[in-house]
């Protein structure tokens, strides 16, 4: 049977027990519920994307903080000019 909820999204635990051809309360909830499933699934996959995405940029601020380059072009300025 179709998942009972409270206020909208709360689900309860109960379910319906009205045999599925003779409850028009709950048309086609089981599509309903798929597509809840599917939205949730992309909404995880766009999540990791983002966080892969995170990983991949820190991991590159990482190799070029200590590079040998970064300190061969490294230039330091002599503020004062007596010394």
């Amino acid at each position: 049977g179709c998942p009972l909820v409270r206020d909208v999204f709360e689900l309860t635990g109960d379910f319906c027990r009205v045999p599925k051809r003779k409850c028009h309360r709950h048309y086609c909830w089981e599509k309903l519920r798929r597509a809840e499933v599917d939205l949730e699934r992309v909404r995880v996959w766009y999540k990791l994307d983002e966080l892969f995405e995170q990983e991949r940029n820190v991991r590159a601020a990482m190799t070029n903080r200590a590079g040998l380059l970064a300190l061969m072009l490294h230039q330091t300025i002599q503020h004062d000019p007596l010394t």
